[in-house]
């Protein structure tokens, strides 16, 4: 098989001996490959800083029947250089991309999951906040998947649900408050939270950014999903653990404002 083009997007990087590196895309018309780069470790390496994580470069490699492929060309066109800048959006970026690694395997392309990666990207590198872009994220992927959640009708008698009721991550949507339980994973949801993942659904990677919603929509619609998707995943993703860090951290920092107000 001759050379492979495509545009891709660096999920992961290692070092492979002196000179070498392999390296993890998730690329538009192959889905993710696993690939070695050599000789660019060298004092003068032809492709440097080209190929840094989460960043999207055109790629040249060759398909090959061991379990790496062999990259002759990786040259990065979007950095999303303002999202580098700010701790926050990096750490989404990360878990974005580990996210993505996780659920998709090799050489199985879904120029869907390609697409909603690099805007979701694209999204953090410009003004949209972080959280309302992990969002997006997580209700685009798990669309691509397969997986969405269901938020039109109830899961459970199929009716629709055009007012406040519950959502079951391990149901896999909402449920009318006559079918809802009382057990420990009906949560909550208001009609404001439905009608955002809905239009999230609706709406394709681009359009998706100029969604708006409150703070509290955002509040709710995060921790349903933050539930959903740690179900559907089965498996420790670390940048979780670092965002869960921050979220503390800027809880007890809420803490103390409001401590030092009351005063």
């Amino acid at each position: 098989m001759g050379a492979l083009k495509t545009e891709g997007i660096v999920l992961r990087k290692y070092y492979l001996r002196e000179t070498s590196y392999i390296l993890v895309l998730y690329t538009r018309e192959f889905g993710k490959i696993k690939g070695v780069l050599k000789g660019v470790r060298k004092p003068f390496p032809q492709f440097a800083g080209n190929f840094e994580i989460l960043s999207c470069c055109q790629v040249v490699f060759y398909k090959k029947k061991s379990a790496l492929d062999l990259i002759t060309q990786c040259e990065a066109v979007e950095y999303f250089n303002k999202m580098r800048s700010d701790l926050e959006k990096l750490a989404y970026a990360s878990y974005f991309a580990e996210l993505v690694d996780a659920v998709t395997a090799d050489h199985d392309a879904d120029p869907g999951i390609f697409d909603i990666l690099k805007g979701s990207l694209g999204m953090l590198a410009r003004a949209s906040g972080a959280k309302r872009v992990r969002r997006i994220f997580e209700i685009k992927l798990l669309g691509a998947l397969g997986f969405s959640p269901q938020v039109d009708e109830c899961v459970k008698c199929s009716s629709q649900v055009n007012e406040k009721s519950f959502f079951s991550a391990a149901s896999g949507g909402i449920m009318c408050p006559k079918c809802h339980g009382n057990g420990d994973d009906n949560i909550p949801v208001s009609l404001g939270a439905i009608k955002f993942m809905r239009k999230i659904q609706a709406s394709d990677i681009d359009r998706a950014e100029h969604i708006k919603l409150s703070h509290e929509v955002g509040v709710e619609t995060e921790f349903i999903l933050d539930r959903f998707v740690r179900m559907q995943i089965g498996r420790s993703i670390k940048a979780l653990k670092f965002l869960d860090e921050i979220r503390e951290f800027e809880s007890g920092m809420e803490n103390k404002t409001r401590g030092v107000e009351l005063r």
